[in-house]
């Protein structure tokens, strides 16, 4: 049974109305299961306590409790002329007494012993092979290789170097590589002092199209060139990557990638 004893909320103290006498005799009744809480509401402006009381039947179990406790929730839910202040209160009042008596009830020594553990079933020597014999001098450490953008081992560092472009069609001269079209013009700004070797390969779609040799750059110095036939024969464009390549003895005439810059939009 719900019951509520409601009060006016004064600056001071708080007032609250004493329920009639067939309420106080339930009150009196409800000490098997009951359920107590204070709901705030206002009504006409007028700040208001009400007090909350849900009693279960004498003799109930906790399990019944429990199916009351969400009876009256639904119930509340349902009530659509309750304000909907007091409504949500009342509801979240007595889910958190169902979800405190579920954790009490999960918490529960049981009497009953668990099931006897099965029995494992020993290995056959037949169900597995022989480990190898322990080494018995110590093997030489593996020797791991950096991979370059290729997946190749880089054996060769990096020269210092920059590019620039220039489109005849534009106006503004060199500035940043944005993007290559058939006219665009590569300048390559040296850093330091280029190893022989050291060229530009240019990769459409992932596919290699041409060399050009730096010509051992010196630092400070600067080449330029227009992009080679090669990279936009047969093609109306795509992606181009710009990798730097270093070729030695050790290398072989293919080189080695050791730096790469874009890939960019490619217009033929």
């Amino acid at each position: 049974m719900l019951l509520l004893a409601s009060g006016l909320i004064g600056a001071q103290a708080v007032t609250a109305a004493a329920p009639p006498a067939a309420a106080q005799s339930l009150l009196q009744n409800c000490d098997a299961h009951k359920l107590e809480t204070i709901v705030e509401t206002k009504i006409d402006g007028i700040p208001r306590r009400s007090k909350l009381k849900l009693c279960g039947n004498e003799g109930q179990s906790d399990a019944d409790w429990i199916k009351t406790l969400k009876d009256a929730s639904d119930k509340a839910k349902a009530n659509v002329q309750m304000q909907k202040g007091m409504r949500d209160q009342i509801v979240a009042a007595i889910e958190i007494e169902i979800a405190r008596l579920n954790a009490a009830a999960g918490t529960t020594v049981s009497g009953a012993m668990p099931a006897p553990r099965q029995t494992i079933k020993p290995i056959a020597s037949s169900d597995y092979a022989p480990l190898p014999p322990l080494p018995t001098a110590p093997t030489a450490p593996t020797k791991v290789l950096a991979t370059g953008p290729d997946g190749n081992p880089v054996f060769l560092p990096q020269p210092k170097l920059s590019f620039s472009c220039f489109n005849p069609n534009d106006i503004v001269g060199d500035g940043p590589c944005t993007g290559f079209e058939r006219e665009t013009m590569l300048t390559v700004l040296a850093g330091e002092n280029l190893p022989a070797g050291t060229s530009i390969r240019f990769v459409r779609d992932g596919d290699a199209k041409a060399d050009v040799q730096l010509a051992q750059l010196q630092r400070g110095k600067s080449m330029r060139f227009s992009l080679p036939s090669d990279v936009c024969s047969h093609s109306g464009g795509g992606t181009l990557e710009i990798r730097i390549v270093r070729s030695t003895k050790e290398t072989g005439p293919s080189g080695q990638v050791v730096g790469k810059d874009g890939p960019y939009n490619l217009r033929c």
